[in-house]
This record gives C-alpha cells, structure tokens and sequence, in this order.
C-alpha cells in the first residue's frame, strides 16, 4: 500500500509542476552549450529574503522546480560522475510577468529524490 501511495504522491507533484496551471516554459542549456532544451516547470521570482536575524530585507530570489525525468527523457546531462545531479552552471530561461525572458545561471540544485524534482536556486546571467 505504502509503495502506491507514494507513487501516486510522485505523479501528483510532476502533475502539478510540469501542468497543474502554475507551469513556465523554462529552456535549459549546459555550460558548453553543446544542448538546450524546453520543458515546463515552476518557476519563480521576487524580492523579499530574510537575513540572519530572520528579518525580511529586499533581495531577490530566483528558482525554478523541474521534473527530473523530463531532462532524462530528452537526454539532457544532469548527473556527474559520482552519480549525483549536477546543474551548477547550467543556464536556464524563462518569461517573467512581463513577458520578458530572462536569463539566469545555476547557483546551487536540491533534488528531491523521492518525488523526483529538482529545485535550481538561479543567479542573474552575465554575457
């Protein structure tokens, strides 16, 4: 039972990331640029973080969640040679509110390896 539950717990968060109503058409590219591909995923951006006392400051606060199968399925490079997901360097982009896409590099991923998704932390993209 417990094994169905979390299956479905799997394909509940995919759902919801990749389809659910609140998904971005996120490309992702490798350092080298030798890939890039489109996928859907959630992604966010603002300006308000907490510093170390835990008091709000102004700063902004960029990551998107991707579902970890869609990189595998169109062959994307996502792991390095210890067999961990590495996307540090990786430059993604997405419209934001505006419309307007925007750039960013990867700066730390967090995979989540019970559901199957992957948080990027973005940084602004420099040419």
């Amino acid at each position: 039972m417990s094994g169905n539950l979390i299956q479905l717990a799997r394909r509940d968060a995919k759902f919801f990331v990749t389809n659910g109503g609140f998904e971005e058409s996120i490309t992702m590219t490798t350092p080298s640029a030798d890939k890039t591909i489109s996928l859907t995923g959630f992604a966010t951006k603002h300006f308000i973080n907490f510093d170390s006392d835990g008091l709000p400051i102004n700063s902004k606060n960029v990551h998107i969640c991707i579902d970890e199968n869609i990189l595998i399925s169109q062959g994307y490079p996502l792991r390095n040679a210890k067999d961990e997901v590495h996307l540090k360097g990786h430059i993604i982009s997405y419209p934001d509110s505006t419309g307007n896409v925007k750039k960013y590099v990867v700066r730390e991923n967090f995979p989540d390896e019970t559901l199957g998704l992957i948080v990027c932390i973005l940084n602004d993209y420099k040419d």
